[in-house]
């Protein structure tokens, strides 16, 4: 083969450090960034954070000097970090400290009362987090507090080890006897008799090998005239398949009793609640901070910057102090720590560019969205205007890609709750007037049309077609469906209800 030498000319994007920086903070949610910008905190001494607070007035102050925020500048605002790498007076500020302690104490306190509270002379505490109790330790402690034998109680725990997060038993009897020291002798019928005073236990339910054992449980505790107890011990022994499949016509037969008698008992078992074990489980998710809050403001809605969500940060004075007197020549450094300290300044002012990015990138996009979609602050979901990525980058000349790396992982708080960002763009149909009408909208007529429906003739998916093209939208049965689907209702067969 011959080799040849060739010129080939092309243009090629090429992302500089910043920018990809910018993009990876602008695409994280607030938990996430969070933990980077701890991260970067942690790794560049030339980078801290500034303690902040929020007054009255949702203005954000420094708590280091209440009076100057000259070295506390947000990060949202665009100015250059380099203006933060003055040198603090760190003695004057200790004699102001000493001078004014409880001012500065005060304004360190937690505050965990109400307003109300506060000015009647109330004591504040600050609440400390408590460890959730968990559904075993729960139960363990019912154990303890019996007076069962050594080896009861150790058959008792084996048992409380063989729960799942929602108390239903895993394990067959003769399992848990061959999970004992061989040395402990015991037979089936003591862990069968362990396991009904296991049942015995608060809460009602735990040590059930199913569904249907669980609501037995509680159906034993219902008073004795209770309308439809009965059948409704009968459904969950043998037919809780039909109330799954909303077989009511089969179940009805299988029962042989009349639609009242029907009614009564599927809503006896309806009003049980299984899930046992959910109290225990806390909070497992994180909790949504908003990244963006919106008001209404003379007759307009209008976004604003979460001040609680916002991280403001500052170049080290000490360490960037050094650096200016070595390159002035009053306390030279040697090369690697003028390197080290060079370094790190650089990243620590690309980073803080990189944070003041995000925030500008976050509230412009918001505004944009915000701005388009009055009609849903004001009346709610039926006032979605449709909107789709390309409508905010084209107003705001930036790439689609920018606005889903802003809107992913990010939420709104309005009076109608929190939102994430992505929840206001939805697709276009038609309507009979040649507009547009947004597919959440649609949805929210949809919704809101099953919930008017009568009970025992609810609407097909035809009928509600018919319904929103009699009010101006032309959608067909199977979107009717998908969207149906997508809210978790049921169709019209399993909606359907005797009485």
């Amino acid at each position: 083969m011959k080799q040849t030498l060739n010129l080939k000319l092309s243009q090629q994007l090429t992302l500089t450090p910043q920018l990809k920086q910018s993009l990876k903070l602008l695409q994280l949610p607030s938990l996430d960034l969070e933990h980077e910008i701890q991260q970067t905190l942690d790794s560049n001494p030339l980078l801290e954070r500034v303690d902040t607070e929020v007054s009255t007035t949702g203005q954000v102050r420094s708590l280091e000097n209440p009076q100057d925020n000259g070295l506390a500048q947000p990060v949202g605002e665009a100015a250059d970090p380099s203006v933060e790498i003055e040198k603090t007076d760190h003695l004057a500020a200790e004699q102001d400290l000493s001078t004014n302690w409880q001012e500065s104490f005060e304004s360190h306190r937690v505050n965990t009362t109400s307003s109300t509270s506060q000015s009647s002379g109330d004591t504040e505490f600050t609440h400390f987090a408590v460890k959730q109790e968990t559904l075993f330790e729960h139960l363990d402690w019912q154990i303890q507090m019996t007076n069962l034998s050594k080896q009861d109680k150790l058959i008792a725990q084996t048992l409380l080890h063989n729960l799942d997060h929602e108390g239903y038993l895993v394990a067959e009897l003769n399992d848990i006897v061959d999970m004992l020291a061989p040395e402990i002798e015991v037979e089936e019928d003591e862990v069968a008799a362990m396991l009904s005073l296991v049942k015995s236990l608060e809460p009602t339910g735990v040590g059930a090998r199913d569904l249907g054992e669980r609501l037995s449980m509680f159906l034993a505790l219902k008073p004795r005239q209770s309308l439809g107890l009965e059948a409704a011990k009968i459904i969950v022994e043998n037919h809780l398949d039909l109330v799954g499949t909303h077989n009511l016509a089969k179940l009805k037969k299988e029962l042989n009793i009349s639609d009242q008698g029907l009614s009564n008992a599927l809503s006896l078992i309806t009003q049980l609640n299984p899930r046992v074990g959910a109290q225990f489980q806390g909070d497992a998710e994180n909790h949504i901070i908003p990244d963006v809050v919106v008001k209404k403001v003379a007759d307009t809605w209008v976004a604003q910057l979460n001040a609680e969500n916002q991280t403001k940060l500052r170049v080290n004075a000490t360490y960037s102090g050094l650096l200016k007197a070595s390159n002035d020549n009053t306390t030279p450094l040697d090369k690697e720590s003028s390197d080290y300290i060079q370094h790190n300044l650089l990243e620590a002012k690309m980073f803080i560019k990189g944070l003041m990015s995000r925030y500008d990138t976050l509230l412009l996009v918001t505004e944009a969205i915000v701005e388009r979609q009055q009609g849903f602050f004001a009346d709610g979901e039926q006032a979605m205007h449709p909107m789709v990525l390309q409508d905010i980058a084209e107003a705001l000349e930036m790439h689609e890609s920018t606005i889903s790396r802003a809107t992913s992982g990010k939420y709104l708080l309005c009076p109608r709750g929190v939102f994430e960002l992505k929840f206001f763009f939805s697709s276009a149909l038609s309507t009979t007037d040649g507009a547009a009408s947004s597919s959440t909208a649609i949805r929210s007529l949809i919704k809101e049309m099953v919930g008017a429906e009568n009970k025992a003739k609810p609407l097909s998916d035809s009928k509600i077609a018919k319904e929103l093209e009699y009010q101006g939208h032309i959608v067909a049965r199977r979107t009717v469906a998908k969207y149906r689907e997508s809210m978790h209702i049921a169709p019209s067969s399993q909606r359907k209800s005797l009485v």
